[in-house]
């Protein structure tokens, strides 16, 4: 568990510190009609029907398309669950072979991941493993292979740099607005209670990991504006200057917000005896009556409340063990993701290595943002994870995924931006 953490951190340092590098841009791939995927002969972008035709035309299926995917991390109830669907469900609907990288460590072993993906003739690759997004992207290009992101962003730089490469697909995941949203309403459904008494897990922080940074001032956020007149965090009182605030600190900062307190706050992964004694401590703060955690809350504080009225509330993934955290009373809010949620980096790498890549408007590459499901109590946790877990009918079902086959931009936008569970039920 120890070196899992270690690994963990390290990745997460190393995305804080990419910044975008050098390198040309490319012209979006022409398909087999000599067009752009989605434009006419005249080059005009054709929105409708004409397109889907178009698009449906080049998709040659009929031959296995192997897609390497990268991996920094094997073993999570998160990692096993995309694994899942991906090996049992995607695989076994679509032509396509995937093959996993051993649990990567450093950017070296991305390199070598990619270099035997490239040699057993994958077309594409899909990385979940940050440690060097810029050197992936990079690679990937000099070597002809599509090269996507899932359940992760770029930052503004480096989209900037990558989004006219010809083998760049894209990414889908939260982007910092919706980290910060999510961090918000977390703290908001407390305040909203009356709650005013709380302490902040700030898992990354300590290593300037944006995706905490802004949950944490969303919490934060949400705090001072339900502190009466003139309250503020350290003087800051919204949202730009309180996520400023955060990084110059490299931590959260107790203390009053008006009428509502921030009483403790743990950050790192240090994972030793001491850090979790901090953790144990905090848990049992007098008058302490949540905890909000940017990140998984529950393993790590949910014995040291044990008997208290003290709440958890997490960001994670849906898997059993928070099920029964929740139902112990270990575990009051769940922000989510969901195991399908990487069906639609999916389609639109598969439709790159068919010929059919799917293009911004401007011929630029995927930068779309995609959310949690929220659980504020044990029925939502088990209505989402009943589906959250099936391999036979999952939240993105083929039948689904197939209406982005030969979807236009729009479209596959919208699907992409409907992703809360009962907009996805709807559809």
């Amino acid at each position: 568990m120890k070196k899992f953490w270690a690994l963990l951190l390290t990745a997460a340092m190393t995305v804080s510190m990419l910044t975008g590098c050098g390198g040309s841009s490319q012209p979006a791939q022409a398909d087999t009609a000599g067009n752009e995927a989605g434009s006419d002969s005249t080059g005009q972008t054709d929105t409708g029907d004409n397109a889907a035709q178009d698009i449906a035309a080049d998709l040659d299926m009929s031959k296995t398309v192997k897609i390497g995917i990268l991996v920094s991390d094997a073993t999570t109830a998160e990692a096993l669950a995309f694994r899942t669907y991906y090996t049992e469900y995607i695989q076994k609907q679509y032509n396509v072979e995937m093959i996993y990288s051993d649990e990567l460590t450093d950017a070296a072993g991305e390199t070598s991941a990619i270099d035997t993906f490239i040699t057993n003739n994958c077309k594409a690759i899909i990385s979940f493993s940050s440690f060097d997004r810029a050197a992936q992207i990079e690679q990937c290009e000099g070597a002809g292979v599509y090269y996507a992101v899932a359940t992760g962003t770029l930052t503004d730089e480096e989209y900037e740099t990558y989004k006219g490469y010809e083998h760049y697909v894209g990414a889908i995941g939260p982007s910092l607005d919706v980290e910060f949203e999510t961090g918000y309403n977390m703290a908001k459904h407390y305040l909203d209670q009356g709650t005013t008494n709380f302490a902040i897990f700030g898992g990354a922080i300590p290593y300037y990991t944006e995706m905490h940074i802004y949950r944490a001032a969303g919490m934060i956020t949400a705090m001072v504006e339900a502190g009466g007149d003139g309250a503020s965090y350290q003087g800051a009182a919204v949202k730009d200057a309180i996520i400023g605030q955060i990084f110059a600190d490299g931590e959260v900062k107790t203390g009053a917000i008006g009428n509502v307190n921030i009483l403790g706050y743990v950050g790192g992964y240090d994972m030793d005896d001491a850090w979790f004694g901090k953790c144990a401590q905090m848990a049992q703060t007098t008058d302490l009556e949540v905890i909000l955690a940017v990140g998984n809350g529950s393993d790590f504080f949910g014995t040291a409340i044990a008997g208290t009225d003290v709440k958890i509330a997490s960001v994670d993934a849906y898997a059993s063990s928070y099920g029964e955290a929740m139902e112990a009373g270990m575990l009051d809010y769940l922000a989510g993701k969901f195991s399908a949620s990487i069906g639609p980096i999916f389609i639109a790498t598969y439709r790159a290595a068919l010929g059919a890549p799917i293009r911004t408007a401007d011929g630029n590459a995927l930068a779309l943002s995609q959310g949690y499901w929220i659980a504020e109590n044990v029925e939502d946790f088990g209505a989402y994870y009943a589906v959250d877990s099936s391999v036979e009918s999952p939240a993105y079902t083929k039948d689904l995924l197939d209406t982005l086959l030969t979807a236009d931009y729009a479209t596959f936008e919208n699907f992409v931006g409907k992703y809360s569970f009962a907009e996805i039920q709807n559809m």
